[in-house]
C-alpha cells in the first residue's frame, strides 16, 4: 500500500473459526473489527473495511494510512491491524512474522489487545514491560513474550471478568463461552470497545502511554446508562482466503 515505515502494529488476539467468533477469548478479534469500522467511518470510506488473509504471515491484516487533525495540524499514521490465525496459544509465531515482514523493531510500536479475566467487565487495563507474571495467564500474551523474548510491548487488556466464586464454570469454559445478554455483559463490552478505541487513538496521536493510562483506566468510570447492544460483530471483508 505504501513504502512509508509502519507507525504502529495493532494486534488483536483470538481464535479463528466461526465457533469462536463471539466468545470472551475473542475480545481482541472483535475489537480489531470494531476499530477497523471506526477508522473507515472516520476516513469517510463507504464500504466495510477489507482485511487481507496473508498465509505467509499467518494472519488477517489491514494496512491503513489513518489521517487526523490535531488542532490546526494535519497528520497521518501508517497502522497495521492484525488478527493472528495461529490460535491463541501460538500468537507469538504470527506476531514475529508480521514484525519481520513490516520491519518493525521498536516494541513500543507494538500494541496487543486481548481479553483479561482479572479485570471487571467493561474495564480497561494498560500495561507494558514487567515480568511474565504481569501477563497473568493470558496465553496469547505469554506466547508473544516467549517468542519475542521480552514483555516490553504494549498491552491493552479488555476486562471480561471471571465466573463467580462457587460457580461450576471453569476458567476455560468461561473464556470460550460467548458474551451474554445477562447482567448487561454485551452492553458492557460494546462500551469497552468504544472506550478502548478512544484510548488507542489518543495514544497513537500523543505517544504518551502514562497519560493514556491515567485518562482511560483508573480515573474512568463506566457509565450507568449503557446503550443496549444487539450484536458485537462488526462487518469486515476478508480477501485472499
Amino acid at each position: 500500500m505504501t513504502t512509508r515505515p509502519v507507525d504502529f502494529l495493532l494486534v488483536g488476539l483470538g481464535n479463528p473459526g466461526p465457533e469462536y467468533t463471539t466468545t470472551r477469548h475473542n475480545a481482541g478479534f472483535l475489537f480489531i473489527d470494531y476499530l477497523a469500522n471506526v477508522m473507515a467511518m472516520d476516513q469517510k470510506w463507504r464500504v466495510p473495511p477489507v482485511l487481507q488473509r496473508r498465509m505467509n504471515l499467518t494472519a488477517d491484516v489491514q494496512d491503513v494510512v489513518f489521517s487526523y487533525e490535531k488542532g490546526a495540524v494535519s497528520n497521518s499514521l501508517r497502522i497495521i491491524l492484525a488478527k493472528p490465525l495461529t490460535f491463541m496459544n501460538e500468537s507469538g509465531v504470527a506476531v514475529k512474522k508480521i514484525m519481520d515482514f513490516y520491519q518493525i523493531t521498536d516494541l513500543k510500536r507494538v500494541i496487543v489487545v486481548s481479553d483479561d479475566i482479572n479485570s471487571l467487565p467493561g474495564s480497561l487495563a494498560i500495561q507494558d514491560g514487567g515480568d511474565l507474571k504481569s501477563l497473568a495467564g493470558q496465553k496469547g500474551q505469554e506466547s508473544i513474550a516467549t517468542v519475542l523474548g521480552t514483555t516490553n510491548f504494549i498491552r491493552f487488556r479488555l476486562g471480561v471478568g471471571k465466573p463467580l466464586s462457587g460457580s461450576p464454570t471453569t476458567i476455560p469454559q468461561w473464556v470460550l463461552g460467548s458474551f451474554s445478554r445477562d447482567n448487561k455483559e454485551m452492553d458492557l463490552f460494546a462500551y469497552l470497545m468504544s472506550h478502548t478505541t478512544q484510548a488507542l487513538l489518543d495514544f497513537v496521536q500523543t505517544n504518551d502511554l502514562k497519560l493514556c493510562r491515567k485518562k482511560f483506566t483508573k480515573s474512568k468510570k463506566i457509565p450507568n446508562n449503557l446503550v443496549p447492544t444487539e450484536s458485537l460483530i462488526s462487518p469486515v471483508i476478508i480477501e485472499g482466503m
